[in-house]
C-alpha cells in the first residue's frame, strides 16, 4: 500500500492535495493510497518514527509498495500526476511541460519561497528549526512582491498562466499568493488579473476546501 504523509495547511503538501483535486480526485478516497496526517502542532514531524521515514523531517512524503521513498514535493507531485487521472497538469507534450516548468519555477522561487523564507525568519514556531535572522524578512517579502507584476501580465486576457486549463504552475502561484497572507500581503491588491486568479483558485482549493475532504 502506498502511503502519503501530509499536513493540510503547509504549502508544499498542499501541492499534492490540490494536484489530485484538480483532476477530480479526493486524496481521502483513493483505494491504493493511505493518507497519514502528520500533526505539526504536536511536532510529530520530529518524532523518531517519522524521522526514520524522512530524515529531513518534512512533508509531503510518498512511500511506495517496493520501499521507494519520495520526500520532495516536486517528486511526489510528478509521481501523482503520472499515475493518477487522465490529464497531466505538468504538461501534455514536451513544449508544454517545459513552459509549465519555467512558469512553475518562477512562481516557486520568486514568490512562494521568498514568502516561506520571510515566515521562517519571523514566526515563533520556526525558531527552533532555523537560526532566525530578522533582517531577512522585509527583503524577502519585497522580492516576492516585486515578482507579482510578471504574473499579472502573464494572466492578461487568460484564465490560467500557461494553457487554457489549470497546470502545476497555477497551483504553485496560488499557494504563493495564499501563503503571502500570513505575512499580511493581500493577494487581491496587486492587479486585477491576479485578484481574479486568486479568487478563482481559492474558491476551489482553499485550506478549508481541502480539509473538508477529510470529513
Amino acid at each position: 500500500m502506498k502511503k502519503l504523509y501530509i499536513t493540510r495547511t503547509a504549502p508544499n503538501p498542499r501541492k499534492a492535495l490540490i494536484l489530485l483535486a484538480s483532476k477530480g480526485i479526493s486524496v481521502d478516497d483513493m483505494d491504493d493510497l493511505e493518507v497519514i496526517d502528520i500533526d505539526f502542532a504536536t511536532r510529530e514531524q520530529f518524532s523518531d518514527a517519522f524521522t526514520t521515514i524522512n530524515p529531513m523531517q518534512t512533508v509531503p512524503v510518498l512511500t511506495l509498495g517496493d520501499g521507494t521513498v519520495l520526500n520532495d514535493s516536486q517528486a511526489v507531485c510528478e509521481y501523482l500526476d503520472r499515475v493518477y487521472g487522465e490529464r497531466s497538469v505538468m504538461g501534455n507534450d514536451v513544449v508544454q511541460r517545459a513552459e509549465v516548468c519555467a512558469m512553475r519555477r518562477i512562481a516557486e522561487f520568486e514568490v512562494l519561497y521568498n514568502y516561506m523564507l520571510a515566515f521562517q525568519h519571523s514566526h515563533p514556531s520556526k525558531a527552533e528549526r532555523v537560526e532566525q535572522v530578522p533582517e531577512f524578512v522585509a527583503p524577502s517579502i519585497a522580492r516576492a512582491i516585486k515578482a507579482l507584476p510578471y504574473f499579472e501580465r502573464a494572466l492578461q486576457g487568460r484564465e490560467y498562466l500557461v494553457t487554457d486549463h489549470l497546470t502545476f504552475a497555477d497551483i504553485v502561484l496560488y499557494l504563493g499568493l495564499d501563503f503571502g497572507k500570513a505575512l499580511k500581503v493581500n493577494p487581491s491588491e496587486h492587479g486585477d488579473n491576479l485578484a481574479r486568479f486568486y479568487q478563482m483558485m481559492h474558491e476551489q482549493f482553499s485550506i478549508k476546501k481541502m480539509a473538508a475532504s477529510n470529513s
